[in-house]
């Protein structure tokens, strides 16, 4: 800043023409603090105050604007988060709607398979057999009661029975089909013959 202004109007006026002709509120400032401090019983230093604070103003507006755009930016990831958290929400209420209870089936189903079995082995089929229907209760497309169902009645001579098991779980499922359930379920061999010694 030079000091050839020599009156509070000069240096009103070249603050003013800086401040909005030129726009350098920085350098504007300069004047008009020189003018306040110079002749501050002035007329010229009452505007000079309102010129400073129009100064001010605009600094404050810019710094509102930019914390603004970083607002913008903190509501978007706000609204993700809120997105993130509800396909959350969603996904854990389909796991629990369909996926844990399909779980738990399977592992209820696996339970009676593997307590039939223990009755099989312990020559119980009678028991097997009502574990195995329970079984059956639990899925329509699980071919694994109706398969050892079959193999109880074909140790036990009942063909037509141990058949019956197959043919309802293909009723069930007709796409599963893929041969007759005579060669699933052959006729027994008849045993060979006592040698005479």
């Amino acid at each position: 800043m030079t000091s050839v202004e020599n009156s509070p109007l000069e240096l009103y006026e070249t603050a003013y023409r800086l401040h909005h002709n030129e726009d350098r509120p920085s350098e504007a400032l300069k004047y008009y603090d020189a003018l306040i401090r110079e002749f501050p019983d002035s007329n010229e230093c009452a505007y000079a105050v309102i010129q400073i604070n129009r100064i001010k103003a605009n600094d404050v507006a810019a710094s509102i604007t930019v914390k603004r755009k970083g607002g913008v930016l903190g509501v978007m990831a706000f609204i993700l988060c809120l997105l993130i958290l509800a396909a959350l929400g969603a996904g854990a209420y389909l796991a629990w709607e369909y996926v844990l209870p399909e779980a738990q089936n399977a592992q209820q189903r696996n339970i009676l398979a593997t307590q039939a079995l223990g009755k099989i082995l312990d020559g119980k089929n009678e028991e097997a057999l009502m574990l195995l229907d329970d079984m059956k209760l639990l899925s329509d497309t699980d071919i694994t009661p109706y398969e050892l169902s079959s193999q109880i009645y074909r140790r036990g001579g009942l063909i037509d029975q141990a058949r019956a098991e197959y043919e309802a779980f293909f009723t069930k499922n007709p796409s599963m089909r893929t041969r007759p359930v005579e060669e699933i379920v052959p006729d027994p061999e008849p045993l060979p013959a006592k040698k005479k010694r």
